[in-house]
């Protein structure tokens, strides 16, 4: 202890926990929270706050109980057929990825249907494609990556749980041709 704050005598300190003077002797000497001198018991403001914490009454009612949900996990991996897939592109972007993975050599976005420079730019930034060379106005000549292929197989494999449920691609089929 660094310094010692006020210290209390058994009468102020029962006044201050508004208890008996019998009472908070009984209790500081239960928890070891007082100094005795003689026959005379003195308190610290430490052991005031430790007697405090002694006589505090513990919870009557236990916390409330939690929901059993069943792991969420199991239940997306069962029903994800239910949603949108979980790709990074859109149905029209889909179907230009289609299209670049049947084509043998770099397309411009003049060459793709549907596709403009936006959307070869954010195909770029994410990888989906590569630049391959630039066109004579300046487009960039772009052809398909892995990543783009992944994509493309993570719709399929969702398109194929809907149909094992009789449902329809939604849209995610839909091909892009020049």
């Amino acid at each position: 202890m660094d310094h010692l704050d006020k210290v209390y005598t058994a009468d102020e300190a029962a006044e201050r926990l508004r208890l008996t003077n019998r009472g908070v002797i009984k209790i500081a000497r239960k928890y070891g929270c007082c100094s005795r001198v003689g026959r005379d018991y003195l308190f610290s403001e430490q052991d005031l706050l430790a007697l405090w914490e002694a006589i505090r009454e513990p919870a009557t009612s236990p916390k409330p109980a939690t929901v059993k949900v069943a792991p969420v996990g199991d239940w997306m991996k069962e029903n994800s057929w239910m949603f949108r897939p979980s790709v990074s592109v859109d149905g029209r972007e889909m179907a230009v990825l289609r299209f670049l993975s049947s084509q043998k050599g770099p397309r411009s976005c003049k060459q793709i249907n549907r596709a403009g420079p936006r959307t070869v730019e954010s195909f770029l930034k994410q990888g989906f494609v590569e630049e391959r060379a630039r066109d004579a106005e300046g487009n960039p000549l772009i052809v398909i990556t892995d990543k783009g292929r992944e994509q493309i197989a993570k719709v399929d494999r969702w398109i194929k749980e809907r149909a094992k449920h009789g449902k329809g691609a939604g849209g995610w089929d839909r091909q892009v041709s020049k």
